[in-house]
């Protein structure tokens, strides 16, 4: 039997809500930002969140996000930042864990503003704001920032980018701008379901890159698509990522992949509680170990996410929001293969030195275009 991982349950849920939609989601800043918080709760909302995480315990749930922390501060690529904006003088074993397990930067909260300023400045401007009020009874404000930019190891020469149809996933067609690689020596990987590629970045270790994943099956785009969504899981994932990483897998392949910039972001509250974490949102629920002197629940979870491809890289971010409030969000090569992502396709940035189950930085759905992608 597989084993289950939050990061794939996340991304079902999520796609369920989008099912003819394109996403972006950073499963990693999810999975931080409630761990963080899973410091602060006690009894069952302590339980329900380190369940969520599939996890056994707190220290395991601190354990594993020092790693993903550890692990990413290594890649000069990656910048994760978290934050904990407050009114009130919490817990000191709170306060300790989350900035010493969590390098959390302790702040005054005064009001949305200091939120939104923290957003734009981790971020470099990309993301200006996620909220565009705040509750006077919000005590708490955690912060997850991820930001990530890298330029492609095999650059996509720009001359070679033109114009070429999509088909949407609503079985509409539009032309859109596809770069171009012709017969280059890629990890590539097919069978009967899906083929996948995986482009390398100029990044010294080689540990991030990106998994493009096309079903095979040119008809039925939308049941291709979603099936392949919900079917995923970590022993579907990881052989894919294993077969991509052998050392045969070098195969001349023509590259075909639309230019492509998303920005959304999600309330994802009622997801989390239908994946188990419910009494963290009630007012019942157990934060003691945030304040003995306060009855805390969480108000919203929220995340914005941003990503770029282009023939240059990659440029991608994400802030994650959790608040605590008080009771009272060109011609092609023949002999190479050929991965034409001209319908729907998954895009995925991984980090090879997180642990398994805790890998994914962004996930990409890419299933329509409304508009050409200008350069």
């Amino acid at each position: 039997m597989s084993e289950s991982y939050f990061q794939f349950e996340l991304i079902k849920k999520l796609n369920l809500e989008n099912k003819t939609n394109n996403f972006v989601i950073s499963p990693i800043g999810i999975e931080l930002i409630i761990s963080l918080c899973s410091n602060g709760a006690e009894g069952t909302t302590q339980q329900q969140m380190i369940e969520l995480l599939k996890h056994q315990t707190i220290d395991e749930v601190n354990n594993i996000a020092k790693k993903m922390l550890v692990e990413s501060e290594k890649n000069e690529k990656v910048k994760i930042a978290n934050g904990i904006l407050t009114k009130i003088n919490a817990e000191k074993n709170f306060f300790e864990k989350g900035t010493k397990d969590y390098e959390a930067k302790i702040e005054i909260l005064e009001d949305y503003n200091t939120v939104n300023k923290w957003v734009n400045e981790k971020t470099n401007g990309k993301i200006k704001s996620i909220i565009e009020n705040l509750s006077p009874d919000v005590m708490i404000v955690l912060l997850n920032a991820i930001y990530f930019e890298a330029f492609w190891k095999e650059k996509f020469n720009i001359n070679h980018t033109y114009e070429k149809e999509f088909f949407n996933i609503d079985n509409t067609k539009i032309y859109i701008n596809l770069m171009f690689l012709r017969g280059k020596p890629l990890n590539y990987y097919e069978d009967d379901i899906i083929k996948a590629v995986k482009l390398d970045y100029d990044i010294k270790d080689n540990s991030i890159n990106a998994i493009v994943i096309l079903p095979k099956n040119e008809d039925l785009l939308e049941k291709n698509m979603n099936e392949l969504i919900e079917n995923l899981n970590e022993e579907i994932f990881y052989k894919i990522v294993d077969k991509l990483n052998e050392e045969n897998s070098k195969t001349k392949v023509n590259l075909y992949l639309p230019k492509f910039e998303i920005e959304n972001n999600f309330n994802i509250s009622e997801i989390l509680k239908n994946l188990g974490m419910v009494k963290a949102f009630m007012k019942e629920a157990e934060f003691k170990g945030i304040s003995t002197k306060l009855k805390l629940f969480i108000n919203k979870v929220l995340q914005k996410n941003y990503i770029n491809v282009n023939e240059d890289g990659t440029q991608a971010c994400s802030i994650t929001e959790l608040e605590v409030m008080l009771e009272s969000y060109l011609t092609k090569d023949e002999t190479a293969k050929d991965f034409i992502a001209n319908r729907p396709f998954l895009f995925i940035l991984r980090n090879e030195q997180c642990p398994k189950g805790h890998d994914i930085i962004f996930f990409t759905k890419v299933c329509k275009f409304n508009k050409v992608y200008n350069n």
